[in-house]
């Protein structure tokens, strides 16, 4: 992973300030190097900056050192497992978690060395020289001295070298003094080679931003113009169905006036046929009733007569007496009335029932015509016809020549023509 890919994820995550702000020490008491780092992303940079400087040396180094670079590979990979798997957590948890870096921080079992320390230039010199005797020299310096180690000569060469190398102000050998200027001069070398590695990858990311700017405004363009032409469309379409809207809307509110017009000139006589139909009904019922009362009247009259004659009355039919003519003139005029009166109820009651159909018919037809007129589908012969229908005389089938003359169209017009 490099420190870019590194800084995205870090830019990206929950805690992005634990990131930023998070200063971790790293201490090597033994040759007085002590700093703070402020930054995972600066950490990690360190540590790439370390083990590319121990990879810049010479590849022929001393057992001694080689754990140095082993020392920062191992603090880098911490980091970047670090980040990969913990850069979604909260602050506590990220805390718990670092102590796993910390512990690799702390492990200096092996006495790490930065690549730019003067110590390691003077190791590498010590082993170029007189390979024998860097591992006195590198115990001299790392502080691991004791009895048992100077046991040669080679070792004790080592030692010596690395006490001159340590103790410059106090001899006129000016070996660590050269050896600083060059340690200097490399840091200064590495600083100028970073810093224009980190200038580049800004610049990179700056081009990617404008890039992925131009992309968007760019999207943003087209998504402007599609929605304002999809607005232009809806636009004309929500006009043309507004328009024919309201010109179906102004029709539709001219015909239902001349509905409601017609409906006013029509109510009073709806009603009052829809009153006549049920008046009519029950006139009809009530004919009916007396035209049974007549008959079952009549049946049983006839029935007293047969049935019930007096003898008196039978004799004198017999004898031929006057008496029995005039029973008999009676009883006829009797019966005849009585026929005359069925007959008349019988009419009554079905010119009632007749006539209430009517008047139930004339109503409905009202409102049919009403119907007709709302939807508009009825012509002016349409409309004179049902007007003559409505208004036509009704035969009641009481006279023998009942006629039903149709409303003259002149006076139809003028009540209905408004």
């Amino acid at each position: 992973m490099t420190t870019t890919e590194l800084k995205k994820i870090i830019a990206d995550s929950r805690s992005k300030e634990w990131f930023i702000n998070k200063t971790q020490g790293i201490s090597f008491t033994y040759i007085n190097f002590n700093t703070e780092i402020k930054g995972v992303s600066s950490m990690y940079e360190f540590s790439i900056q370390q083990i590319n400087g121990w990879e810049s040396l010479s590849s022929n180094l001393p057992e001694e050192l080689h754990f140095s670079k082993n020392y920062f590979i191992a603090i880098k990979d911490s980091i970047s497992q670090f980040v990969e798997s913990y850069f979604d957590q909260e602050n506590n948890t990220l805390d718990s978690y670092w102590n796993n870096v910390i512990s690799q921080i702390n492990n200096l079992s092996r006495y790490p060395l930065t690549y730019n320390c003067p110590e390691s230039e003077f190791l590498i010199s010590v082993y170029k020289n007189l390979p024998n005797s860097v591992t006195g020299a590198f115990y001299y310096i790392t502080n691991q001295l004791n009895s048992n180690i100077i046991n040669t000569k080679n070792y004790y060469v080592g030692t010596q070298l690395a006490y001159e190398f340590t103790m410059k102000d106090h001899t006129e050998i000016s070996s660590r003094r050269n050896a600083e200027k060059s340690s200097i001069s490399n840091i200064r070398n590495d600083f100028n080679k970073y810093l224009s590695k980190s200038e580049n990858e800004i610049v990179e990311h700056l081009s990617n931003t404008n890039r992925k700017y131009e992309e968007y405004s760019e999207a943003i363009d087209k998504f402007k113009e599609a929605k304002e032409l999809l607005f232009t469309e809806w636009f004309e379409i929500s006009k043309t169905d507004f328009d024919s809207f309201d010109i179906e809307s102004k029709q539709r509110l001219i015909d239902l006036e001349n509905t409601y017009q017609e409906q006013l000139r029509l109510q009073k006589p709806a009603e009052y046929w829809s009153k006549r139909a049920i008046a009519l009904k029950k006139e009809g019922w009530t004919a009916i009733y007396w035209l049974i009362s007549m008959i079952i009247f009549t049946c049983l009259t006839l029935y007293c007569l047969l049935w019930l004659t007096p003898e008196g009355m039978l004799l004198s039919f017999m004898n031929g007496q006057a008496s029995a003519i005039k029973w008999s003139v009676i009883y006829v005029t009797f019966i005849a009335f009585l026929t005359y009166g069925i007959r008349a109820l019988n009419k009554i009651a079905f010119s009632s029932f007749h006539l209430s159909r009517d008047s139930e018919e004339r109503e409905q037809l009202t409102y049919v015509y009403l119907a007709l007129i709302k939807d508009g589908s009825m012509d002016e012969k349409d409309r004179s016809l049902i007007m003559q229908s409505l208004f036509s005389r009704a035969d009641t089938g009481l006279l023998k020549e009942d006629s039903s003359p149709t409303m003259p169209n002149d006076i139809a017009g003028k009540f209905f023509g408004k």
